[in-house]
């Protein structure tokens, strides 16, 4: 999972790196740390990656935490908020802006501990995996990774988060026979399958996804497959 702090002094994003650090390895769950020191970083680096879990400072010169955190959800729902303060007086903005919990400075290792834990029982460690062939060589793609399958002449292209897509020899049936009865995927129309974890919101007859990319629902289906969409977000909150 990655984790992102952001706060203008450094004594506090060092601190709780360590702390976060520790408690990966105590807890053996592999948690990447990166810090930013203020909130047009991080903003800037979304461009490129998604984190799972946010650590925010409020108080920040020139954009505060809140203002950061408005931006970050309008790219995106997914990642577990935690606002962190030497105060406790923003609690409407941290409830609006669907934040998971807040953190009061300074930190202590209990606190933190209580916080991941209460995520990662959120978020169990997803570890199945299928094996596609591509060219010569033989590659393991984790379920979770899977952003969205689109056909592509005989070939789907296999769209994954931080990494490049693949091309692989497989039809659209053979693919979510691979991925069983996991109901995540879901073919919203003929040759296009989404993740559902990664869908951003849909509009109309479209699927917006947190990687920007917009697919078209099948006309005939758009009320049974919105259905769809809407009953497995709320079964997954």
């Amino acid at each position: 999972m990655r984790v992102a702090v952001i706060d203008d002094e450094s004594i506090f994003r060092m601190q709780l790196k360590m702390m976060v650090e520790k408690l990966s390895d105590s807890k053996a769950i592999p948690l990447e740390v990166e810090e930013f020191a203020n909130g047009p970083d991080f903003i800037e680096a979304l461009k490129e990656r998604r984190y799972d879990i946010v650590f925010m400072d409020i108080y920040m010169p020139d954009m505060d935490g809140i203002e950061t955190s408005r931006k970050l959800r309008e790219l995106t729902e997914r990642t577990f908020l935690i606002f962190m303060t030497a105060s406790e007086g923003h609690y409407p903005d941290a409830f609006s802006l669907h934040a998971f919990d807040y953190v009061t400075k300074p930190f202590n290792m209990d606190r933190i501990d209580q916080v991941l834990t209460e995520i990662i029982e959120h978020t169990p460690m997803d570890e199945t995996f299928i094996k596609l062939t591509t060219g010569s060589i033989d590659e393991r793609v984790y379920l979770k990774d899977i952003i969205s399958v689109t056909t592509d002449g005989h070939y789907l292209e296999i769209n994954k988060c931080d990494e490049p897509a693949i091309r692989v020899r497989l039809t659209s049936g053979e693919f979510l026979e691979m991925t069983g009865t996991d109901k995540r995927f879901l073919m919203i129309n003929r040759g296009i399958i989404v993740n559902m974890d990664f869908i951003d919101h849909v509009d109309g007859g479209d699927v917006y996804m947190d990687d920007k990319n917009i697919y078209p629902i099948s006309a005939r289906k758009i009320a049974e497959i919105s259905q769809q969409i809407k009953d497995y977000q709320f079964s997954t909150r």
